[in-house]
């Protein structure tokens, strides 16, 4: 990867393009143990993954919600926050069956990304646990929505949309869910901001005064890309007191970071670049702004290399549900070499370990163009992440 940056740095098309150049090197692994043991079972898992210790941060991420806090993990993308929560209520729902977790996620993919990996990971324990993690939101038949109420799951994975339209407001139904809640997990947190984040603020004010009616004080544990102030936003959007995790001990490989200012169109240089990284054997992901310029690049490219048909794909909200699963699973195989999307691909669905990074334009906050660009470099490889200016003054 480095030679591939300098080479960017001389060419003649690319060097009167490059503004800056920064490279942020690797960090090696911070283990540690939590001061209290995990149950046996969970330990075993853990060992079966591979995982021999946790890293730092989620070492006291587990032990701080063990002693009942609220909790918000502020670490880089890819630094295994999923399990900061997994752990601790997995931990509470064996020692207590009848306790119940609601996860809350912005978005569907997230819900199925979450469920799958739920599923791998309590594989073992479904003797000891009263049904499984199961899903409800827009996509969920009557039938099952049904069955769900009639026996809540032990871990209910939703949406803010479904916590105000179909939870809350029959809460006479989902007795079973409120009256044993032990858990709220809230990922993705720092997607909640502006309108969306006063609704949310709502709905888990809502939520915790139908809790108090059925004498449940669930807890609260919350994930974030990093962001300036994870536990005043927490605090705010909840009204709870919180603690904070934000120093990852995950390790992480180098990372470049190219900012680029084009001479001409970003759109035809983003083109230009896609092609060269994948022809250099680097996986790539482009971020754009807008739905028709990802179809737009996307229509460029395989005109411009029609033999890369089936190894690169557009990627957007407006796609199927299938369309977008099979999309994802080509990523993590390795069967498709490059995807240009929208913001639809920024957030932690496990998309496998990519190289290069492209932004097609700033993405409007900081936290966002680190999110976008912690979706590459997931492996012990160093990635790059380019930054390529449009004509506005933000960007500028």
């Amino acid at each position: 990867m480095r030679k591939f940056v300098e080479d960017l740095k001389r060419h003649r098309f690319y060097a009167p393009q490059v503004a800056y150049h920064q490279y942020f090197p690797s960090q090696e692994a911070r283990f540690a143990k939590p001061k209290h043991q995990l149950p046996p079972v969970l330990d075993g898992i853990l060992k079966r993954q591979g995982i021999r210790s946790l890293y730092a941060h989620q070492a006291a991420a587990v032990e701080k919600i063990g002693l009942g806090k609220n909790v918000v993990i502020a670490t880089p993308t890819a630094s295994g926050k999923t399990l900061t929560y997994n752990l601790p209520v997995l931990e509470g729902i064996l020692r207590d069956p009848e306790a119940k977790a609601l996860y809350i996620f912005p978005l569907k993919a997230l819900e199925q990304d979450q469920r799958k990996a739920l599923m791998e990971f309590t594989a073992s324990l479904q003797g000891q646990m009263k049904g499984q993690a199961e899903i409800y939101d827009g996509d969920t038949s009557s039938y099952r929505r049904r069955k769900m109420r009639e026996s809540v799951p032990p871990i209910l994975i939703t949406n803010p949309d479904m916590v105000h339209l179909s939870l809350l407001p029959f809460h006479t139904q989902w007795e079973g869910l409120f009256r044993n809640l032990r858990f709220v997990v809230v990922d993705e947190l720092h997607t909640y901001k502006g309108i969306f984040g006063s609704h949310l603020a709502q709905v888990i004010r809502r939520l915790g005064r139908v809790c108090d009616f059925y004498g449940s004080r669930p807890q609260y544990i919350a994930c974030s890309a990093t962001i300036a102030n994870p536990r005043d936003f927490a605090e705010k959007l909840t009204g709870l007191p919180f603690e904070s995790i934000e120093e990852s001990g995950a390790p992480r490989a180098g990372r470049h970071f190219l900012f680029l200012n084009p001479t001409a169109s970003p759109y035809t240089l983003a083109a230009k670049l896609f092609i060269e990284c994948l022809e250099a054997g680097f996986r790539t992901l482009v971020f754009t702004q807008a739905r028709k310029i990802t179809e737009l690049l996307h229509a460029w490219i395989l005109k411009d290399r029609p033999q890369l048909k089936n190894r690169v794909s557009s990627y957007r909200a407006g796609f199927l549900p299938e369309e977008r699963r099979e999309i994802e699973a080509k990523l993590v195989s390795g069967e498709m070499w490059g995807v240009i999307s929208t913001s639809a691909l920024e957030l932690g669905i496990d998309i496998g370990g990519l190289d290069v990074c492209i932004l097609v334009g700033y993405p409007g906050t900081v936290a966002a163009t680190w999110q976008r660009g912690g979706r590459v470099g997931r492996a012990d490889r160093e990635s790059l992440v380019a930054l390529l200016a449009q004509p506005d003054a933000l960007d500028q």
